[in-house]
């Protein structure tokens, strides 16, 4: 509540033509929204639930009946989102603008219903052309120019990267075509060890992309590049510590014709556990501390047909590609290290009615565990599916 009752005196204070030479256009924005779910089994998720991967495996008992194999259902309001776009007159030349996002997802578990920070950037727009954006954002990887429709909470993830980073971004536009350069920091979205991963390698997080725009067509292609220092041996400085860097390719387009669209997106790189998906990084010599990155492949794509009533069908697939050397496998700490693949198909329906709209979303999402090698490849597969069905209701203003 506090941190809410600060986002509201600062919009205030933003709002008061005391401090500005010309008047701001201020807009608020954002919307309502109540998710109803019901799961077949437990799952690996966030807040509740409400901020779900996959499914957790089987957990046999001594009659061999799997522990883990529990219906549930849930009620939760926590993606209330709440949002100040200011834009004000010129500066440096250039048409400056702010925007502050939150929502009352929590910053920790405990933290449930706390107003949470989304998005707080300042960008300045010279003549279309030249755009620089100082603040915290979508990591490029996201890609927030091609999201799919779906109902859930995870917006994809862990097939689509998901995450938002404190960041300087740079934007050039020509004619159709946009080119951006980013550097970036961690604070929600970390790396296995938290933020020091990345702050004590001395290098941001650097982003490369390049995006072809028309009437009814999108595409592009990015290039990340990731230094890691973790903080593996208590006597040793920070400098002097193992380090790991890790490259990331993704490729995305999206079409839209009359009242049909189709969105895609493909991910293939290493240590992506910052993005909400499988892999991080791993030991190689708990002697001689040595990392290795952990590479993943990802693919999802988005139908959707309609316009105030319409139909949508979203299909993903990640598969973990392991590592090129031995690792300790002792050493813990990559998501999903054990699972060789998940996939997820999620068809929907939702009415659309003014601000309104109902939804109402069915996701089966499978994941293969088994036993993991020396480089961390799967045998043994077993894979478990949780069926999760899902109703929305929103209201947008």
């Amino acid at each position: 509540m506090k941190k809410l009752l600060i986002f509201c005196f600062v919009a205030g204070w933003l709002a008061n033509p005391v401090f500005a030479t010309d008047k701001p256009e201020i807009r608020w924005y954002g919307f309502v929204k109540s998710d109803f779910f019901v799961d077949t089994r437990d799952v690996v998720a966030a807040r509740q639930g409400q901020f779900y991967l996959y499914p957790q495996p089987q957990s046999l008992n001594a009659a061999g009946d799997d522990l883990n194999e529990n219906f549930s259902f849930h009620f939760l309001a926590i993606q209330t989102r709440l949002g100040l776009e200011v834009k004000g007159p010129y500066a440096f030349g250039a048409q400056s603008r702010a925007l502050i996002e939150g929502a009352f997802f929590g910053n920790i578990e405990s933290d449930i219903n706390g107003f949470r920070l989304r998005h707080a950037f300042v960008e300045f727009n010279w003549d279309d052309t030249h755009r620089l954006m100082l603040g915290q954002f979508w990591h490029p990887l996201f890609v927030e120019t091609v999201v799919p429709g779906v109902v859930s909470f995870n917006t994809g993830a862990p097939f689509k990267p998901f995450a938002r980073n404190p960041q300087i971004r740079y934007t050039r536009t020509q004619g159709s075509v946009d080119i951006i350069t980013a550097a970036m920091s961690q604070i929600d979205f970390v790396s296995q060890g938290g933020t020091s991963d990345l702050r004590f390698s001395g290098i941001p997080n650097l982003h490369s992309q390049i995006r072809f725009n028309r009437a009814d067509f999108h595409a592009g292609l990015g290039v990340d590049w990731k230094r890691l220092r973790p903080n593996l041996i208590s006597d040793v400085p920070n400098a002097n510590q193992p380090s790991v860097s890790s490259l990331a390719v993704t490729a995305f387009g999206r079409y839209q014709t009359g009242k049909m669209r189709f969105l895609t997106q493909h991910t293939y790189g290493g240590n992506l556990f910052d993005h909400l998906m499988l892999g991080g990084y791993a030991l190689i010599d708990s002697q001689s501390p040595e990392l290795t990155d952990i590479s993943v492949m990802s693919s999802w794509l988005d139908y959707e047909y309609g316009s105030d009533f319409s139909v949508g069908l979203f299909a993903g697939f990640t598969y973990n590609l392991g590592t090129t050397e031995d690792v300790n496998l002792a050493f813990s700490g990559p998501r999903g290290a054990n699972i060789a693949y998940i996939n997820r198909i999620a068809p929907r329906v939702q009415w659309q009615s003014g601000p309104a709209r109902l939804s109402l979303e069915f996701e089966a999402t499978t994941a293969a565990y088994g036993t993991p090698d020396n480089r961390l490849s799967i045998s043994d597969e077993k894979a478990v599916t949780n069926y999760r069905l899902l109703f929305a209701a929103w209201y947008f203003f």
